[in-house]
């Protein structure tokens, strides 16, 4: 699953939490004035919880981030749940129309860093094995995102290797990069079928870098 699929699988995850969050909704007792509840609890864990999905998707200075943030209050109630869901509404159909392609491919670039110093974090700790796999995904992903770019047909699951030769005959990169790639793409393929005999720990460490600097240069 890609990681725009991703951050798409959990807004509607919270759309529905949302949904739960609304049917909660009381009056207030008999003699009160003021507006409709809901269940504090749930409600503060479902806010908690689309700050920090629409945060990291959109940035903190979006008018997303900025619109459902003011709905988040120590008692929130009726009305704060029902503009929250509505920011929350709009943030789904913006990104899933790319009207937000500038701020994802921030994103993109902002969760692959964060992935490959999972990886990092593994090989220094003596598990430059799962490091690989968790490398190699970072690089595939990339080579797809990359390819839809660049407005190249691939099939449902494109392997990694026919990304970078269409790449590569697409003028993204040089052959010189190609190469790299493909000792890269071999290096994967043999932790993701668990044949650690054929790579060290070294080899990982400069695949992780090799793959960071790859990252850099067309998601900076």
């Amino acid at each position: 699953m890609s990681i725009d699929q991703k951050i798409l699988t959990r807004l509607d995850e919270l759309l529905e939490l949302g949904k739960k969050v609304l049917a909660t909704r009381r009056s207030p007792s008999a003699g009160h004035i003021t507006s409709d509840f809901v269940d504090v609890q749930l409600t503060n864990q479902w806010l908690t919880s689309c700050l920090n999905l629409v945060g990291r998707a959109f940035g903190e200075q979006s008018a997303h981030y900025v619109r459902l943030k003011v709905q988040f209050t120590d008692y929130p109630k009726w009305p704060n749940a029902q503009q929250a869901f509505g920011v929350l509404q709009a943030a789904r159909e913006d990104f899933a129309s790319d009207s937000l392609f500038s701020v994802k491919k921030l994103v993109e670039a902002d969760v692959f860093d964060e992935f490959l110093e999972q990886a990092a974090h593994l090989h220094s700790s003596g598990y430059f094995q799962p490091a690989a796999v968790l490398a190699g995904a970072v690089l595939e992903d990339g080579l797809r995102k990359l390819c839809v770019s660049k407005g190249l047909t691939l099939p449902p699951q494109p392997k990694l290797d026919l990304m970078n030769a269409e790449l590569a005959k697409a003028g993204a990169y040089n052959k010189l990069q190609q190469k790299r790639i493909t000792a890269l793409a071999d290096l994967r393929n043999s932790a993701a079928h668990g044949k650690w005999t054929e790579f060290t720990a070294s080899d990982v460490e400069a695949m992780i870098r090799d793959v960071r600097a790859f990252m850099e240069a067309h998601y900076a």
